[in-house]
């Protein structure tokens, strides 16, 4: 019996032996494939490319040029047809898109007298009296030749404009409607800015210049009479200096406040005394005392070549 107890001792004791050593086998094979598991995961992560975070391209916009290739190739025409071509005012909304010039005297630049005329069509052969504004009144500025009808003369620049002065006159004739019912020619159109209705959607215009483009936007429009010495000293190329060559520094302080009393209404654009100004200048329909005046400041300049 002693012995049948020690065998069945030894035995219970071998199996017990062979259990320990599954476990310790077991935890040994684990980690193993643990171990296992990291150099392969290690060794994808230096063979695979990294994956990126999805990232959103956002197109860069360009910008608009600041004059196209056809408006380029216009002016450099133009250029090229009369050298007096400053540039084309052009309104946003395509209300006028018209090209202007300018004569600095009624002799050019090489002190001969131009060939202009008065309003009945008669060559005007005795300058006294006239100054550069009446070459271009009643003369096509591409053909040279009279012009009261059909074009309407031209559409020009105060002679005594310096292209950096403070306030740019432009001037254009006004066709009554019973005499061109298109109300197309020169600066007819601008007689829908009288009412208020019209104005958000006129009140951006351009000057094309030789590498420079102007952006304006329309302050005020009133109307002014001729024969009223105040008024007319609205139309100064320099605000600091009258009619007379004196100076005057002061004015622009009542100018404003006195244009926002005759305006037609209020554009909510408010001018300061810096401001660079283009003025706009056309007749009123069988009203030949009085003119139109449209009213604009510099917002922006961009240079091109």
């Amino acid at each position: 019996m002693k012995e049948d107890k020690n065998k069945n001792r030894s035995v219970s004791s071998v199996k017990r032996n062979k259990k320990i050593a599954i476990v310790i086998l077991s935890f040994l094979l684990c980690g193993a494939l643990i171990v296992l598991g990291w150099f392969v995961i290690k060794d994808r992560q230096k063979t695979e490319e990294p994956i990126e975070d999805d990232v959103i391209v956002v197109p860069v916009e360009e910008p608009e040029p600041v004059i196209d290739e056809e408006r380029k190739k216009q002016l450099q025409e133009y250029e090229a047809i009369n050298k007096d071509y400053v540039g084309q005012i052009v309104f946003d909304s395509g209300l006028i898109d018209l090209p202007f010039v300018q004569a600095k005297d009624v002799y050019d630049e090489n002190g001969k007298l131009y060939k202009f005329y008065d309003e009945k069509g008669h060559v005007v052969t005795d300058p006294t009296g006239y100054t550069g504004n009446d070459v271009y009144i009643w003369t096509n500025w591409k053909t040279g030749k009279y012009d009261y009808s059909d074009e309407g003369g031209s559409v020009f620049m105060d002679y005594r404009n310096e292209p950096d002065d403070q306030n740019l006159i432009i001037y254009g004739h006004h066709y009554a409607r019973d005499w061109d019912p298109t109300g197309s020619k020169q600066f007819t159109p601008l007689d829908v800015l009288l009412d208020e209705e019209n104005y958000q959607d006129n009140k951006m215009l351009k000057l094309y210049l030789e590498n420079e483009v102007r952006s304006y936007v329309v302050t005020n429009i009133f109307i002014i009479d001729i024969y009223n010495e105040k008024q007319l000293q609205i139309l100064r190329n320099d605000m600091a200096v009258d009619f007379y060559n004196r100076e005057d520094p002061d004015f622009f302080e009542s100018y404003i406040p006195y244009i926002d009393s005759i305006s037609k209404y209020d554009t909510k654009e408010p001018l300061k005394k810096d401001d660079r100004l283009l003025t706009l200048v056309t007749c009123i329909q069988h009203q030949p005392q009085y003119r139109q005046i449209i009213l604009c400041k510099e917002v922006k300049t961009e240079n091109y070549e």
